[in-house]
């Protein structure tokens, strides 16, 4: 059993490049139809599920009810790195070593960036 994630948003192309950047992860070739951009861990590595942007046309209205958490060693440079390519910072809950702080994707989805600043 293999999981995926798919995620609606007005843009794939744009949502994908995004999420590419901070996660590793290779696009899938192109299938030609613009409306599923898949990414993927690069070959042979083992980790997170697939995810899959899905264009929608209706907006987002509410607070999501799934979403990503990303853990990171030091937060404080892929958060500012995020916001530079178009994540927006929400809040921020103080907790030690597991401070979560709550952003979303140029498409206004929350994720959660989790680690030591």
């Amino acid at each position: 059993m293999k999981i995926s994630i798919t995620i609606d948003c007005p843009d794939p192309d744009q949502l994908a490049e995004f999420w590419v950047q901070f996660l590793g992860y290779v696009p899938r070739p192109d299938d030609g139809d613009g409306t599923y951009v898949t990414i993927d861990r690069p070959d042979g590595v083992d980790g997170p599920p697939t995810l899959t942007f899905q264009r929608v046309c209706e907006p987002k209205i509410t607070k999501v009810r799934m979403h990503l958490d990303v853990y990171v060693e030091h937060a404080a440079p892929i958060v500012t790195a995020m916001i530079a390519a178009g994540a927006t910072s929400l809040t921020t809950k103080e907790a030690g070593q597991w401070t979560t702080r709550v952003l979303q994707d140029p498409a206004g989805n929350e994720f959660c960036v989790i680690g030591p600043d």
